[in-house]
């Protein structure tokens, strides 16, 4: 499966970390997910044109998202 759908690993690798982090070491949500939004603008200004790193900014504030459901994020 992986090797059709890479994203689908790392978007399950990260969410694992992501949530032995909130349950296992009780880390604050707000810090987490700014921790992870700090990282994604860091890669995404790295390795995008300025153009591109506004029209990417533009997506991000413009996509809505759903909540998780199964897990209580505390």
């Amino acid at each position: 499966m992986y090797k059709k759908d890479p994203l689908e690993k790392i978007y399950r690798e990260l969410y694992g970390h992501t949530m032995h982090l909130l349950e296992e070491h009780d880390v604050e949500v707000e810090a987490v997910a700014g921790s992870l939004m700090a990282i994604a603008m860091r890669l995404y200004k790295t390795s995008l044109s300025e153009e591109n790193f506004n029209k990417m900014k533009e997506v991000i504030m413009d996509t809505d998202v759903e909540p998780y459901k199964k897990r209580k994020l505390h």
